[in-house]
């Protein structure tokens, strides 16, 4: 199966790739393994969310948070 046969299957849709917002090398690949940096939740442009875990946000939150970044 492939991953974006996998992705439809769980009804997940991949958002656009933001473009950097600094001067860094968004990811790098080393073998089979791919680093990545500055991966922010960003949705439709905007950071969707803002906060530190347990204060300002919930764990839900959180939670959707790194899927975005994830998603990112």
């Amino acid at each position: 199966m492939s991953i974006k046969t996998k992705l439809e299957e769980l009804g997940i849709t991949l958002p656009e790739a933001p473009t950097a917002v600094a001067a860094y090398q968004p990811w790098i690949q080393t073998g089979n393994l791919i680093f990545t940096s500055g991966q922010l939740p960003f949705r439709d442009g905007l950071i969707a969310y803002e906060g530190k875990v347990g204060s300002e946000l919930s764990e839900e939150d959180g939670y959707q948070a790194a899927r975005q970044c994830a998603l990112n």
